[in-house]
């Protein structure tokens, strides 16, 4: 009976794991790894300036709506992978437009309440950097989860309650 007793709860421990892993991931944490797939486009697990770039111009590309080659604070905003959702469905969308305004001010590095082409290199660049732990020029996952700049920002305001370096 103790044999049977033991692989039933084997069974049900086997059953619920990965239920209880599912659960511990958050939607934010979701949308940053959704974010980082579509950055390595080839699938290799890590991002390299290369990438990084590429992503960048899209993005630039995408929040000028009206072509101007200037990201105003409300293109900035308007443009969305998800996280914005997200805080909606958390119930932190102040805090999450308060996270948007502060990259959109660290961004705007000549405090002139646009963006151009170069300042989002510059920044972009600058949060690869400080993002890459081990020096090696490229993000892992986790690095880019836990380190990247505007990532960090956005999950922050979601879920303040969570360390990001122990997700």
């Amino acid at each position: 009976m103790t044999s049977v007793s033991t692989v039933l709860a084997l069974m049900l421990a086997s059953i619920a794991a990965p239920a209880f892993a599912q659960e511990a991931t958050t939607f934010g944490r979701e949308v940053a790894e959704q974010t980082f797939a579509s950055i390595d486009e080839e699938g290799r697990g890590y991002i390299h300036m290369g990438d990084m770039e590429r992503f960048r111009a899209g993005m630039f590309a995408g929040m000028d709506y009206d072509n101007d080659l200037k990201v105003t604070f409300a293109e900035f905003s308007a443009w969305d992978t998800g996280f914005g959702e997200v805080a909606e469905e958390e119930g932190r969308p102040d805090a999450f437009i308060t996270a948007t305004k502060i990259v959109f001010s660290f961004w705007d590095r000549n405090a002139d309440f646009v963006l151009t082409d170069g300042e989002m290199r510059s920044s972009i660049n600058a949060d690869f950097q400080r993002a890459d732990i081990d020096d090696d020029g490229l993000l892992s996952q986790e690095e880019f989860l836990q380190s990247f700049g505007i990532i960090v920002a956005f999950r922050a305001a979601i879920r303040p309650d969570i360390d990001f370096r122990a997700d």
